[in-house]
């Protein structure tokens, strides 16, 4: 594959967020790959939605299992799996080769946790992981809390991760180093980012340490310009179309 790539963020390009229409919209506009969110329901099966929801909620959602059958289909796109409840990498991971999608076109983001990866080192052979900063600065957010917000539970903090983040880590610039050595010794692929937490002198930093970087979720076109030549892989949007155009200026392709 090409870097950077354009991944579609669930619901792009004016779709519904996890639908079947954003995932084939990403596929007919020629996008690299396209994210979707994934829970496990209270039956256990592995279905579409960011938030944490009732069972008859959870009953309405698209399953996993439909998008991993037309992504089959279509060997020329990748999968970001964005995953939302603890414990689902090797899950998804294994359920994705069922259906023929192996590591070259699996990309897991979202709660992968360091612990899980240490107990289940070879999920890393299975797909391609972009650790979400919030995994790798977790404990580091724990440490810093007191009074009130110390009694945030984990679930609570993973429910919206970085608005509680933002509240005690204002400025990732002094953690790059903690979390290029954090993904170094995991052996995971690269780090996850809001794309609003990155100065220009971040990634530089990120890029001296070696670290890949994907970056969310850059809609503006000169946001996208400034990330696409900024030596990032990976840039999630909900404007594919544009992203693209931007791409083919840039490098051509």
């Amino acid at each position: 594959m090409r870097f950077p790539i354009i991944t579609g963020h669930t619901g792009n390009d004016g779709t519904a967020a996890n639908s079947l229409d954003s995932v084939i919209k990403c596929i007919s506009l020629g996008a690299d790959a396209f994210e979707i969110d994934i829970r496990r329901d209270e039956n256990s099966i592995l279905v579409l939605t960011h938030n944490q929801q009732s069972q008859d909620v959870y009953d309405s959602c698209l399953r996993l299992t439909e998008v991993f059958e037309i992504a089959g289909k279509h060997p020329e796109i990748c999968i970001n799996c964005d995953l939302k409840d603890d414990n689902l990498p090797l899950e998804v991971a294994t359920l994705a080769a069922s259906y023929g999608i192996g590591p070259d076109r699996l990309i897991l983001t979202g709660l992968v946790a360091p612990t899980f990866l240490e107990k289940y080192p070879e999920v890393k052979k299975m797909a391609n992981i972009y650790m979400n900063a919030e995994n790798l600065l977790e404990k580091i957010y724990f440490e810093l809390v007191s009074g009130e917000k110390a009694q945030i539970s984990r679930h609570m903090f993973y429910q919206n991760p970085w608005r509680h983040l933002r509240e005690v880590i204002t400025d990732i610039g002094p953690y790059i180093s903690t979390l290029s050595e954090k993904c170094r010794q995991l052996g995971v692929r690269g780090i996850n980012l809001p794309y609003r937490c990155l100065t220009d002198e971040g990634v530089v930093e990120f890029n001296r340490n070696g670290i890949p970087l994907s970056v969310w979720t850059v809609n503006d076109e000169t946001e996208i310009t400034r990330f696409l030549k900024s030596n990032v892989e990976n840039v999630t949007t909900l404007n594919v179309s544009t992203a693209k155009s931007v791409r083919k200026d840039l490098f051509g392709f």
